[in-house]
């Protein structure tokens, strides 16, 4: 029986458990973090909260929650007034752009 120098080869198997395993980490960190970063969907939810707060930029503020190690949130948009200090509104992970 001989032993390979180089290792084995990866199986077909091999490639498409990593593969699945890369796609499904990647889809969960979108799910988590993707749309502050994406772009369009954060230019989407500055556009409906400054259209929720009397489209005048300088009276809201635009946060995105998500889990962490103090709360359990469903990640989503949370849009504050500032010139009516207790309101917010939830405008969830997608909003339409």
């Amino acid at each position: 029986m001989s032993v390979s120098t180089i290792g084995q080869r990866m199986s077909a198997a091999a490639l498409r458990h990593v593969l699945a395993t890369v796609l499904v980490f990647l889809s969960i960190f979108y799910y988590f973090y993707g749309p502050p970063i994406t772009d369009r969907l954060a230019r989407a939810a500055h556009d409906r909260c400054n259209e929720l707060t009397g489209s005048s930029y300088r009276n809201y503020v635009l946060q995105w929650r998500t889990t962490t190690y103090q709360s359990l949130d469903v990640p989503h948009w949370q849009c504050h007034s500032l010139s009516e200090p207790g309101r917010a509104w939830d405008l969830g992970w997608w909003v339409s752009f």
